[in-house]
């Protein structure tokens, strides 16, 4: 792993006055160096670094090969950078799309926990309109014993208190 911090202490000392065509030299062959080592965190400050090394680079002839190596590490490390940033969006879209499945799945379970909760409201519903037709029918006996009719309308009254465990409070 490169020492960024010193490569950028290099390229900063460099001057296109005062710096000769052997400090251009070796400072971009410590940038290549660097590029092949730098971990894929660090390569935007490299990418910053030769930014700086490439304004620095006097237009000298003698350096032209210096500027197009410097160019094409430019390109490479851009390449590289563009490389690392589709493959985390793709590892989001990837994540996305799982978290989308898991999703789907919970609400297809809250649903199906709808449709049961419907079907027992219903079958409530429909136990509480029976409790209160027989009930209807037991008030409708004028012949039959009031003991009989009482211990009736108990037993209905009994039946109608279990349909309430199921009503919300």
């Amino acid at each position: 792993m490169a020492d960024l911090d010193k490569l950028a202490q290099e390229v900063g000392a460099l001057n296109e006055t005062f710096s000769n065509d052997f400090q251009f030299m070796d400072a971009l062959v410590h940038i290549e160096e660097a590029g092949e080592t730098t971990d894929d965190d660090e390569i935007d400050e490299l990418r910053d670094i030769l930014d700086s090394y490439r304004a620095e680079l006097p237009s000298r002839t003698t350096l032209n090969l210096e500027r197009i190596r410097a160019r094409d590490l430019a390109a490479a490390l851009a390449l590289t950078t563009l490389t690392q940033r589709l493959d985390r969006i793709k590892a989001r879209n990837e994540t996305l799309s799982s978290l989308t499945d898991a999703l789907q799945t919970q609400i297809d379970k809250a649903n199906n926990d709808a449709n049961l909760l419907k079907q027992i409201k219903e079958a409530v519903d429909k136990a509480t309109k029976t409790v209160a037709e027989v009930k209807s029918l037991i008030n409708q006996l004028t012949a039959t014993d009031g003991s009989v009719k009482e211990k009736l309308t108990a037993l209905i009254e009994q039946l109608g208190n279990i349909s309430t465990i199921f009503s919300p409070a």
